[in-house]
Formats: C-alpha cells, structure tokens, sequence
C-alpha cells in the first residue's frame, strides 16, 4: 500500500495499523510488511527503531488481534531494528505474563525472545534514542515508582529492567504453582491477582483447551530455566549483581523468593539439569562472576608481563613465606602498647579490635586464621618478656594482660559485633515473625578451631615462671572437671602444684581457654578436645579434698578478718563462682549447671558499698590487689568497680554541711594509692579508662555537696570500656573538694599514721594529671599522635567523653555487649564541662600562664605573697633565720626579725588550692636566690624536696616551672662538679660508650656522641635543680607514684636539652641505681634520634633489612617478626652491653623524634631501596628472562615473580605499620595528601640505573607504594566504617582526584620506567581499595569515580575500570550497566 510522499505523524500510525491488518489477514511476507511500515516511518520523519512502533503493535495484537502471524511480524521488526527490543520486552512482560493462563503459548513465545535479551540490550545501548528507549520502558513498568529512585538515568532503569524481567518470571513460577506468598510483608511486586484472571467462564471453549495442565508446568520450568541462565551469562549475572550490591531490600525479597521456590516447587525439583544446591549458590556468589576477556593489546610493549591489578592480594601464605609476617602490625601494636612508661588516651582494645578487623579484610584470610595470628601475636609479647631483666617497672604483668584481658576482650567485641549485626538483620528481616533472635555466628566456631591449632605452638606456650602455677591450675580445672568433682575456683587457692592430687603440666594455651570460657566465648566441652589435658582417664582423680578457702570461704558467708584479707589480696578473683557436674556413664556424657558469672568480685564491691567502714577499707584493698594485677578474667570488671567506688553515691540519710566524701577520705585514700602504682596505672590505661579524663558526671548543681547525687542520674550499663571513661571523673570530685578543704582535721588509720585532707588531695591530684600531658601547653602539641594517643588539656579530654557518650548504645554491637556487664553498675551519659569544677578549672588557667612564663608579679599584702613568704620560710628556715628574705615583704612581714616556722606553719594550714597558686612564685624566688648566690645548691635541693614532702601535689607545679623556665633559656648554666651539684663523672663516659655500642648492635652507627673530655658537665640551672630533687627520693612503694608522674617531665625536658645533657641525668641516675643501667641507657639512647636525624634513617633501614632478612649479618639472616622485635629488652648480654632489637628500639624512641613528619620523607625511599634489594637478589640471577608460566606463577630466571611480590608486600606492610605506629591518621593524611603528589610530579623517586630488568624493578616499586598507601589508610580509618569515615572519605577523595588528573592528562608519566611504576601505583592502589575497601569506594564522589574509570581504560585495566564502577554504589550503577554491556558489545 503506497502513502503519500509527505505524511503527517498521526496519519503515518493510522497506515501502519491499514498495513498491519492486511499482511495478518492475506499472511503477507513479513519482510514485504516491514518494507512498508519503513517507508511510512520515513515519509513522516519518524526516526528508528521507533519507540511509538513498539507501543502501536504490542497494543494493537494484543489481546484483540493476537495470532501467530503477530509473533512473526513482531520478529521481523525486532530483526530489522524498526523498533527497540528491550521496549518491547517491556511491553510484553506488562500484558503477556499476566495473561500467561489464558494464553499459554503468548507466554513461551515471550520466553524464547528472553533468551535473546542480552543480544538486545547490546543493540539498544548503541542506538540513538537510547534515552528515550529507557524512558519508555520505565514508564511502562513504572520502574522509579516501584524501586523509589529519586534520580533518574537510564543506566540504572536497564538494572532495575533485567532485574524486573527476572523477578517477574520467579513471580509467575511461584503462582503458578500456588507458592506466591501475598502477605503485606512479601506482597509481590509484579504478579498481581486481577479479576481478570477469574473471568475463563466467559472465554469460549477454544481458549479453554489451551489452558492444559502439562502445558503450564512446560512453561514453568521454562521460566526456572530461563532464571538460572540469566545467573550463569557472564553479562546478565554482573548486572544482577549490581542490584545485589546497591538494591539490598529488593534483592533480599527476591530471594526469599528463591528460597520459597526450590523448596516447595514440585515443578523445579523434576528438572535435570538445575539442582536447588546450584540456584542458590548463583544467587549467592553472584558477585564470583567470570572477568571479561579483552582483546586488545596493551598499548605499551615491555619486555615484562605485569599480573593482573584485579588480582593482587596478600600471596605470602601461597608462596611459602612466613605465616606470622602477615600480622606483623600486630605484634608491633602489642609492644608499643606494653610500653608502661606512656599513659594511653584511646582504650587499647578499640585500636587492636580495628587493626585486627583491617589485617582480616587485608589479608582475605579465614577468620580462625586471623584469630591465631592475634594469639600467636600476643604470646610472642609473652615470651619477649619472661627472660628479661627488670627496669624501675616490670612488663609481665602488663603482657599477660594483652593477653589474656585485652586480647581475650578484642576477639569478643568481634564475634558479639557478627551476632549484633546477625540480630539486627533478622529484626528488620522480612521473614521475621517478631520472634526473640539468638544470633550465633561463625567466629565463634573460627575461634575454637584457632585455639585447637594453637596447641602446635609448643614453643609458645610454655609459661614465664611467675604464672606457672596459674597455668597448671587451668590445666587442673579442667582434669577435675573430667573427672566428674564439683571444683570451684577456691579449691586450688592454698594449693602448690605439689599437693595438688596428680601431676598437672599447664601451658598458656589453658590460660587462654579458659579466659575464653569466663567471657562466654566458649564453653566446658573445650576440656574435651584432643590432647587438651595429658591425664589419662584412669588417673583421674575421683575424690577431692573438701577443703574450702579463700574466695569460696568469702561466698560461703565468712567475715572479713585480716587473715582473710590477705588471702584475696593475694589471690585474684575468677568468674567460676560454683558449677555442678553431674556425670553419665560415658567419659564425654557431662553436662554443667551453673554459671560464669563475676560473682566473686561484685561481693567485695557491695562490701565496699554496703559495709561498715573497716569492712569498706579491706574490700578496696582486696580490689586493688591480685585481682586488678592478674585477675585476668574480672579485671575489667574490677577496673569499673574501683572506678564507680571513686564517685560514691550520697547516703540516703547524709545531712551534714561538708561533702559526704570527707568522711570516707580513708576508704578513698586506699583506692587511690592502691591504683597509683605504674602497672595499675597501665591497666587502667590499656582498658581505655583515661581516655576522657573528666568523666561521666554531671556537676550541675554548684553545690558539690551534691554532685555524685547527679552522678548517676542517667543509667546506661557498660557496654566497652572507653565508651564509659570514668576514672578521673571521681578524681575530679575528689580533687575539688579535698582541696577546697581547710587541713584542721585527720584520721588516724590502723597502722597508727594520720591522714589528712592534704595527702588525700595530693594522692588523687597527681594521679590525675599522669593523664595528660601536664608540662606542656596544648598549642604545642604535635601535628601528629600515635593510635594510642596523647592528652594535652583536660578540655579536649571533656570533648572526647561528651562526643563518645553522646553516640553511645545506638549501635547493634554496643547492645550486644550489654549483657555481659554486671547488673549493678550503672552510669550517667550527661555531658561535663570544665566550669563544672570551679577550683581546677581556675587552677588550671594559672597552670598555663606558669608554663607560658607570663606570671603576674606579686602584690604586698596579698594573700598569695604571704603564702610565698610563709613557703619560702618552711622550705628555708636555716637560711631564712638572720638572712634577708628571698622575695620582697612589707614591714609587717619581714624575716629579718626572724618569722618563727611555727608561725609559717600555722598560716600556711589553707586549703590546697590556694598552696598551688603560690608555688610558681615560691620556685622562682628560691631559683633566683640560687642563681645569685644567696641560697647554696644542696639549700635549693632541700627545700625542693620539703615543698614535696609538704604538699606532694606541688611536684606537678615543679615540673612545669622548670619546663618553662628550661625552654627561656635565661639561666646560667649549672657545673655538675661534684661541689656545688652532683656530678655524673663516674660514669658519663661510660654512658656515652654503652649508648653507642647498643645502637651500634641495632644497626645505627653513630661516629661521635661524647662530648670534649676537658670540658665540664653542664645542665641548664632549672634542669640541674629538678634533678636534684628527684634523685633525693627513694625507690620505695610511696615514692613510686611521685617519681612515675615527674619522670617523664624529666625525661623530655633534658632531651630538648643539647647533647650530653640526658647522659647526665642518666649517669646520675645510674649512680643511684646501678642495677637499671641498661634501662637507663636505653631511655638516654632517645635522645640520639631527637638530635640526630641521620640516626633516624639508620634505624629505619635497620628495621626493614631485619625483617625482610636482606642484610648479610648473622640476626638479619632469618628476617620476620623474631628479627625485627627480637626475644626481650635487655634478654642476653654482648661485649658488656644489652643488644636491643631494631624494632623494639624504634617503638621506644619515636616519641622523641622531633617532628614525626620527616619520618615520611625517609620511610619511602627506604621501602624503594627495599624493593630494589628484594629484585636485585630475586631477579638478576641470568638477567630477567623470558616469562614462564609454572603452577607457582610466573618464573623470571630461578625465582617466582610471586614470590618478590609477596616480599614486597611485606615491606610495605612493615612501612605502613611504622607510619601509623608513629604519626597515626594526621601522618597518614599528610602522606596522601600532600607528599605523594609531589613524587608523582618529580620522577626521582623512581629513577633506576640501566639494566634489563629495570622495568620490572619500576613495576614492583608501584606495587610495593600501592600496598604501603592502602595500608597506611587502612590502619589509620579501618576497612568499614566504624573509624573516620567523614575524614577518610576526603584524603581519599582527593587522591583520587589526582590520580584521574594523572590519567586523564598523562601527568608524571615522563621516562618508560616511571611511566610503568606510575601505571602499577594507580592500577595497584585501585585494585586494593576493589578488593579490600569497598566501602571507600562509595564514598567517593559519582564524577570523579567515572572519569578515574575511563582513565583506567586508557591504561588498558578495563576489567578494573569495571569493577570500580560496581563497586560504586548506586550513583554509578548505571554508568557500571552501561559498561558491562557497551564491553560484551565492542569485545
């Protein structure tokens, strides 16, 4: 039929309808009728494939003129591309598979074009009116109302397309056979029931005959087959699995869906050749999809085949290098954290609890691998310390609690954080029936799979001698629990190994089970496992003795006599308060009835609580003792118990006008001192307690009669233990009222000495200011910080508490730790301000003009010139007596007629906080006094020390002073002669050798550190007078808290000093000590590194040639962990001196570098001198070769391509460990952000010498910085988004964004050799964040994640450019779509 040359739009459709009904009823060519319909299209400017055509013909043939004639015109159509075939399967899905009962034939003949959907997409991407082919088909299925999108492209409507093909088809399966569950929670999406379907009564009887039984279950499982082939085709199933990534509530409805089907279909289980096993396992790895094969050439020809950036992982486990060097941030974490001499700001678990999570994302390795690397990590920690030799503190202590208490604590805040998320799923399930959810997850079965294989560790588990007998009372635990006798944890308290019944042989490995087994990570079927104990069963003893003692005699209702007392002093508490074995005629038939509940140590804490006072004195005794030191089990439990006792509650019938806390000064005192030893004070700091100094307590009222009445106002049970900082805040209110207290009054305690207001005040305020930085202003702070943290104003710490506190018990895994705190503690979540505490805060402001040196003079006549002048007269009364005075005084108060100490005394009985304010003034009279002359050197020392002993909370104020008096700079030197101040000749040469010779042995040769002989020994006046002071005090218990809170003060105030002033204090500290040199000369060694930066890079390359054993002395030869960290301080003696492993040595003295930020500077070109050295000794053995493939990867010569991969990334690892260890996320960031751009821009970093295997040295330098920027940022923000997110999204962001500048427009890629590292370091860094970090991946900016993918395609990395884009979230799902199929279609 012939139409006009020029014919209007709507007269063109009315022709093609004219011509439509004519090639149906005379059975016309098809293509004679497409010949037609084109001409017309094109006489009326319709442009094809038309969108119109689709929607004319589909409503045209059905239902009413429905044929099979339609089917076949509807082909032609699609064959000749006149019309889009993605519309119209859209078309047909909306009228033919609602229909697909009545015509059944319509529905298969609609399936056979499904097959061919991937081929149509293909077309339909390429086309020109692909937008508008997608907005159609959106509009048919109404695809944005259905799956709520809020922004539209046509990338993510072809994603929501296929998958609506798919999940109709699954609809229709379901419903024909009856399974379609039509609850509003599972309402189907597509399959709706219509009274169309109800109406086949009035359908004639031909019709009817097609509606046959066999003919449906035909077409089901057709339908079923055409599902599986849309999971197994490499391009439909990646774009499914974009939905599975980014549509997640869809996605879980749709396989509920699937479930319901291969479990009930009887259609599904006749089919051959699609088992229930293989749909769901399609379902499932939909993300395990088969890469695309691209044909094209690299453009750039090298002599090397660089492997598959898509591909790269941690391969050391497959190449035979050392296991254990894969958690090598492990152990290195664990020894800085053991440092006893740093009090950490951020809670030990949390930081290990990341890098443990990051390591297991990293490394792509099973849980119970990852869980033996941490315990393996911890033991090691053990074994380093059991030979060691004692400084002023010991380590064990603190190494059995990493691991014991704090490692024990990270393996289950992850197995509760798997079953919190586990329980949160299936409460917003759509299965979930509002039943109670017990959620078990997998690490639980990985943790005791890690133990069992732990027991291969022979050499590590031996127990240091100090624990042996707990380590055979473990093992005993168990062999009475075997052997059917009801054994509490008071039987074995009296008992040596010798009486015990048989022999036990216990190993660490049972201390580690059973902590395990107190926390509820396990249960007693571990006694079972094989070889666990070595006692046979016919020597298992079957009688015991019912002696009871001990913790069991507490719990049986005895009283607290002091013969009692000591016993639980002395013996930790457990969590194994009783249990009832009731046997059965088996070996392994037992069960247990029972708990493991703390109930030993919430007695003393309701004693301490409850009882009289004598009974409240001995309970914090028992609290302070064994079980906070190795009372591994409750030792968290005991911290939070001692720190609620610091903040007791007011009485219910306390009427008086002072504070309620005055009369319980004794039981405080008894905490305070029991908790300020330096492993107390360590314990407290590694369980996160001092992270927020200033803690949960709301201040109010401005009564602070009344303050702990507020204490507790809000109740949130514990759920981890920096979420509940509160120690200092009972400091706080001890501090403010203690010191707010005139000292007219004491207590006479039992041993007969009095305590008065003072010493309570001066107990409480010097152990809180160990908690921060107190000799520095916080504007001079470091730019950087390690992950543990350091505190620098009790402003930031209140910020810290308030934000933490503020977010706290919102999440699923903070609930679920919820249940294992005790019941009785409860805590308030009200934010504290400084202005809460009235005396400290304006303490704490003229403590800051003290350190900035911009003190006001004094005024006559004040109260505070009297007090100096009363001060100055205790501290001097020799020389005050007959002498001019050393400040200026009013008539009335002048010394020269001789101001009698009795009356000196009496005015000074002020309250403390006025003591304090006058202390600067006081220091810097007596100085002054000193510096002229007027008060000899050995006056000046004594007075110092009788201010101390007066007021002990003056030594902070002391430390400050003579920091800034040091830092002025004002003073004449002092000549430590041995006459007018102790002099350090004895030993200073000695000194200055011993620290060259241990750095010598660790790799850091430094070629002059003594000074000229002839010349004097000299210290800054201030530095000279605080040394004095402190070496007048003696190593007691009582001194011990004084000297732990001025030392470091000390220590850092002679590093800043010039060289050899820190040899001098130690050779005068040596004097005193001798048996601690080595540890004195280990701590003067920091101050080499602060003075000498070539020291630093020595150091450093010390740490990777041990470690990757690339040097060719005799303790570099093995490399790994061993090398690195060595066995211990101080653990065998060489030519007079300790050597000291280079590892450990740089965790002792980073600190003291000057600015961390250099360490960026030297730490890469080290990691790429590594790398050259890993090449030059694996690669160029016959020059690099031919490339061959072997079943171990690709052989270069002798040596596996893999293998100097899997080095690399060692070296890597270890650099990104260093950087994080010293500078945490600030040093990260300034790497990412401002130091690699900079040596991308300038080729020198990757410059190489000639050589044939030059190229692959450049590819392997990309790779090895690739590894050490992911690493970095991961351990600095975490893998997921518990750390940061917010700050890493951006320092990644932007690197990224230079990294898509750098492709985009070839920056840096100069020389062919940068140009391959260039290549390697992008491809490599993206790769990892794909692989490892796919969450960084959503976090970056849609744009930018698109250009970076097209800049990937230019470097040939199409299967990377890909996964970037899948991995990008929603925003570029689409662009993902688009991708998979424009590359199906080119390739």
């Amino acid at each position: 039929m012939a139409v006009p040359a020029q014919t209007s739009e709507a007269n063109a459709w009315d022709a093609i309808l004219r011509q439509t009904k004519v090639a149906v009823e005379a059975n016309t060519d098809p293509n004679a009728w497409a010949s037609e319909v084109t001409s017309t299209l094109r006489s009326a400017a319709i442009s094809l494939p038309s969108v119109q055509l689709a929607h004319c013909l589909v409503s045209h043939f059905f239902w009413d003129n429905h044929s099979a004639a339609a089917w076949k015109l509807l082909h032609t159509a699609t064959s000749l591309n006149l019309l889009p075939r993605s519309l119209l399967i859209a078309l047909l899905s909306f009228t033919v598979v609602p229909s697909r009962q009545v015509y059944p034939i319509a529905y298969r003949l609609y399936m056979e074009l499904l097959k061919e959907l991937g081929l149509m997409l293909e077309q339909d991407i390429s086309s020109p009116n692909y937008e508008k082919i997608m907005k159609s088909i959106d509009d048919v299925l109404q695809l944005s109302q259905v799956y709520s999108q809020k922004l539209w492209e046509p990338g993510v409507v072809l994603v929501e397309f296929v998958f609506s093909i798919v999940w109709q088809l699954l609809e229709a399966s379901l419903d024909d056979e009856g399974l379609l569950d039509h609850t509003t929670e599972n309402k189907p999406r597509w399959i709706i029931r219509s009274d169309y379907m109800n109406i086949d009564g009035s359908l004639d009887d031909k019709k009817k005959t097609e509606h046959t039984e066999g003919f449906q279950k035909k077409n089901t499982a057709m339908a079923i087959e055409i599902i599986a082939e849309f999971f197994q085709h490499k391009m439909t199933s990646r774009i499914l699995s974009l939905v599975h990534r980014n549509m997640s509530s869809h996605w879980g409805s749709f396989i509920h869906q699937m479930q319901l089907l291969v479990s009930n279909s009887s259609v599904f289980r006749n089919l051959k050749h699609i088992t229930a096993k293989t749909l769901l396992l399609l379902t499932q790895n939909i993300h395990e999809v088969v890469p695309h094969e691209f044909k094209t050439k690299s453009k750039r020809e090298t002599n090397v085949v660089i492997p598959a950036c898509s591909q790269m992982s941690f391969a050391s486990q497959s190449y035979g290098d050392s296991w254990s060097s894969l958690w090598l941030p492990i152990d290195l974490i664990l020894e800085d954290a053991s440092d006893g001499g740093q009090v950490a700001a951020f809670s030990a678990v949390e930081i290990i609890t990341g890098l443990v999570k990051t390591l297991h994302a990293v490394n792509g390795t099973t849980w119970h691998n990852t869980f033996l690397g941490l315990w393996v990590a911890a033991l090691r920690l053990v074994q380093r310390e059991r030979d060691s030799r004692k400084g002023p503190m010991s380590r064990l202590d603190t190494c059995m609690c990493m691991l014991l208490g704090i490692t024990t604590l990270v393996v289950t805040h992850i197995i509760e954080e798997e079953e919190g998320q586990l329980i949160e799923e299936a409460e917003h399930s759509p299965t979930n029936q509002g039943k109670d959810q017990q959620a078990l997850g997998k690490c639980r079965g990985e943790l005791i799979t890690s133990l069992q294989l732990l027991g291969d560790y022979e050499s590590l588990l031996t127990p240091p001698q100090s624990v042996i007998v707990e380590a055979n009372q473990a093992a005993a635990r168990a062999i009475m629990f075997l052997s059917g006798n009801p054994v509490g944890s008071g039987y074995f308290e009296y008992m040596s190994t010798n009486d015990m019944p048989m022999k036990f042989s216990g190993n660490l490995r049972h201390l580690i089970v059973e902590a395990c087994i107190a926390r509820n990570l396990l249960d007693t079927s571990a006694y079972y496992w094989p070889g666990y104990v070595n006692a046979c069963n016919n020597h298992i003893p079957w009688s015991i003795s019912n002696h009871v003692s001990g913790w069991s005699s507490l719990m049986e209702g005895s009283q607290l006599t002091p013969a009692l007392v000591n016993v639980l002093v002395a013996t930790p508490a457990s969590r194994y308060f009783s249990f009832v074995i009731q046997k059965g005629s088996a070996v392994h038939e037992a069960s247990v009835t029972g708990g493991f509940e703390e109930a030993e140590i919430e007695k003393i804490y309701e004693i301490a609580t409850n009882g009289s006072d004598e009974e409240k004195i001995s309970a914090a005794t028992i609290l302070c003792g064994a079980s906070l030191v190795r009372g591994w089990s409750v030792q968290e439990h005991t911290v939070l118990f001692i720190t609620k006792l610091l903040s007791p509650l007011v009485p219910p019938t306390f009427s008086g006008v002072e504070s309620h806390l005055i009369s319980q000064a004794p039981f405080l005192n008894v905490l305070l001192i029991g908790i300020s030893s330096i492993d107390r004070v360590h314990i407290f700091s590694l369980y996160g307690l001092v992270r927020s100094v200033f803690n949960t307590c709301s201040l109010t009222d401005v009564e602070l009669v009344n303050a702990a009445c507020t204490f507790f106002a809000d109740i949130l049970y514990f759920c981890h233990l920096p979420q509940v900082p509160l120690l200092a805040a009972g400091l706080m209110i001890i501090c403010e009222v203690f010191g707010s207290c005139v000292p007219d009054a004491s207590w006479t305690l039992a041993t007969g000495e009095k305590l008065t207001h003072w010493e309570v005040f001066s107990n409480a305020f010097t152990l809180l200011l160990r908690f921060w930085r107190f000799d520095h202003l916080p504007a001079e702070r470091d730019a950087t910080s390690s992950p543990f943290g350091s505190l620098f104003s009790p402003d930031c710490l209140l910020l810290v508490r308030n934000c933490k506190l503020a977010s706290y018990g919102r999440m699923a895994k903070n609930r679920q730790r919820l249940k294992r705190w005790s019941k009785i503690l409860s805590l308030s979540v009200e934010p504290v301000f400084m202005d809460s505490f009235p005396k400290l805060n304006f303490w704490y402001r003229k403590h800051k003009e003290c350190i900035a040196s911009i003190r006001p003079g004094l005024v006559p006549g004040e109260p505070v010139h009297l007090l100096v002048d009363s001060l100055l007269s205790m501290m001097f009364r020799k020389v005050c007596n007959g002498a001019e005075p050393l400040t200026p005084t009013t008539s009335g108060s002048s010394s020269s007629s001789g101001l009698a100490l009795d009356d000196a005394l009496m005015k000074l009985k002020v309250p403390a906080w006025d003591i304090l304010e006058a202390i600067p003034f006081v220091l810097d009279a007596a100085l002054t006094s000193c510096a002229h002359g007027r008060l000899s050197t050995r006056e000046l020392a004594t007075g110092l020390k009788d201010l101390a002993d007066f007021l002990p909370a003056s030594l902070v104020t002391i430390a400050s002073y003579f920091s800034a008096e040091v830092t002025r700079g004002i003073w004449k030197p002092a000549f430590m002669n041995g006459t007018d101040w102790p002099s350090p000749a004895a030993n200073l040469s000695l000194v200055e050798e011993q620290i060259k010779k241990m750095l010598a042995a660790t790799g850091v040769d430094v070629p002059s550190l003594a000074v000229d002989g002839n010349s004097p020994a000299t210290l800054p006046l201030p530095l000279a007078a605080f040394v004095s002071l402190t070496i007048t005090y003696k190593l007691d218990k009582a001194a011990e808290r004084f000297l732990a809170l001025i030392a470091p003060a000390m220590s850092a105030l002679a590093s800043g000093c010039p060289w050899p002033s820190l040899p001098i204090v130690t050779s005068l500290w040596i004097q005193k000590v001798k048996r601690w040199s080595n540890y004195f000369v280990l701590s003067a060694s920091r101050n080499v590194f602060h003075q000498n930066r070539d020291a630093v890079v020595q150091l450093l390359k010390s740490c990777f040639t041990s470690t990757l054993g690339l040097g060719s002395g005799c303790i570099y030869n093995n490399g790994g962990v061993s090398a690195l960290l060595g066995h211990g301080l101080f653990s065998q003696i060489s030519d007079g001196i300790s050597p000291v492993a280079p590892g450990v040595l740089y965790l002792r003295v980073y600190r003291s570098i000057g600015d961390i930020t250099l360490l960026i500077e030297e730490i890469v070109p080290i990691l790429m001198l590594s790398v050259t050295d890993i090449a030059t000794s694996d690669l160029a053995k016959g020059g690099v070769k031919k490339p061959k493939k072997t079943k171990f990867g690709i052989n270069h010569g002798q040596v596996s391509l893999a293998r100097s991969m899997a080095r690399v990334q060692h070296a890597a690892l270890l650099g990104a460990s260093l950087v994080w260890i010293s500078g945490g996320p600030k040093l990260v960031q300034y790497l990412i952000s401002e130091i690699l751009p900079s040596w991308f821009l300038s080729a020198t970093m990757l410059e190489q010498d000639g050589g044939e295997s030059r190229v692959m040295v450049a590819m392997l330098k990309g790779y090895a910085l690739a590894f050490f920027v992911f690493l970095s940022a991961a351990f600095a923000w975490g893998i997921d988004n518990s750390l940061s997110p917010k700050r890493r999204a951006k320092v990644v962001g932007l690197h990224l964004e230079f990294l898509a500048r750098s492709l985009n427009r070839n920056i840096s890629l100069r020389c062919q050799c940068h140009c391959v590292a260039s290549k390697a370091y992008i491809s490599g860094l993206v790769s990892l964040m794909v692989s490892r970090a796919p969450s960084w991946v959503q976090e970056v900016d849609v744009n930018l994640l698109k250009r970076l993918s097209w800049g990937l395609r230019q470097i040939d990395e199409h299967e990377l450019a890909l996964r970037l884009l899948e991995i990008g979230g929603i925003g570029v799902m689409g662009a993902a779509a688009e991708m998979i199929i424009g590359f199906q279609y080119i390739y």
